[in-house]
């Protein structure tokens, strides 16, 4: 699988670009995407994604008749007519990337024809902030007994798929993971009334007015009531560590006697919602606070 595949990048802006490799790289990494999707298969049971479903180790999900996107198709068809990922002033660029644009995920795949027309096999690997190696401030490789500092601009990658795209199907582990690739708001699931209370009495959280909160807790507020719950990112990780992370994305976050504070103002409310939820950042070039799936500004800097 994927022996003959390009590499490419998905862009935040949802550009497609190639991933320009020696012909020794190139192998070695669709092979380690093909070994990945064979681990993320082998032994599993195909179970229709809900909401509110869980998988077992032994299950993978699946969103059936899943419509992706024609740029990732005709990247596919013809790579050769694909611009190649390097420094651009002209589109968007992530902090540390040095010019260059950010990345959402990285692809490899395959097209087939069959009678019934172009079938399609795309594996998918979730760019995580570890991977920027721009971001380390020292890099270091060994090289005639000494280790010496590279400066150049690099990326890595894994040797994981976080989910396969194979005949019309959509199959992954972690809902957490693949939404942050393709938007799949239309799959998202509602917090409850109960779980909206629950929220709001949270150890890890304090409100200005709990009240208010409740009785503007839209179908976007519950949503992301519903997605910080499931990612457990409360539990995870402590208020102090969540604020010096927000720091380092532009965004403000109060914390008071060890708790998250969520502010009376709805827009304020909003950001904190949605940075704990990892949609929010600065605009690299406005400094506007924006929404990564739909660009919507929350704060004007």
């Amino acid at each position: 699988m994927f022996a003959d595949s390009s590499v490419f990048i998905l862009s935040g802006s949802g550009k497609i670009y190639k991933l320009e490799l020696d012909r020794d790289t190139q192998r070695s990494v669709c092979k380690s995407f093909s070994d990945a999707v064979d681990s993320m298969l082998r032994g599993r049971e195909v179970v229709d994604f809900k909401v509110n479903y869980k998988p077992e180790d032994d299950e993978i999900l699946r969103i059936e008749n899943y419509l992706i996107s024609d740029g990732i198709k005709d990247a596919i068809r013809n790579p050769l007519g694909i611009d190649s990922y390097q420094k651009n002033a002209e589109v968007e660029a992530e902090p540390n990337q040095g010019g260059y644009p950010e990345i959402k995920a990285i692809f490899v795949g395959e097209k087939t024809q069959s009678p019934a027309g172009e079938l399609f096999s795309v594996a998918f690997q979730k760019y995580r902030r570890e991977q920027n190696l721009s971001a380390l401030p020292f890099r270091l490789f060994f090289s005639n007994d000494t280790f010496k500092q590279e400066k150049n601009f690099g990326i890595g990658i894994t040797d994981s798929v976080d989910c396969l795209f194979s005949r019309g199907d959509l199959q992954f582990l972690s809902f957490y993971y693949v939404r942050q690739i393709f938007d799949l708001r239309e799959y998202y699931r509602s917090a409850s009334d109960p779980e909206v209370e629950a929220f709001t009495t949270n150890d890890a959280l304090m409100f200005e007015d709990a009240d208010k909160f409740r009785g503007t807790a839209n179908t976007y507020v519950r949503r992301k009531i519903a997605m910080i719950n499931d990612s457990d990112v409360l539990k995870k990780h402590t208020a102090k560590h969540i604020k010096k992370t927000a720091r380092a994305s532009g965004i403000t976050i109060t914390v008071q006697d060890g708790k998250i504070l969520i502010p009376a103002d709805k827009n304020s409310a909003m950001e904190v919602l949605a940075f704990l939820d990892e949609e929010a950042y600065r605009g690299p070039f406005s400094n506007d606070l924006l929404l990564a799936n739909s660009k919507r500004v929350l704060r004007k800097a």
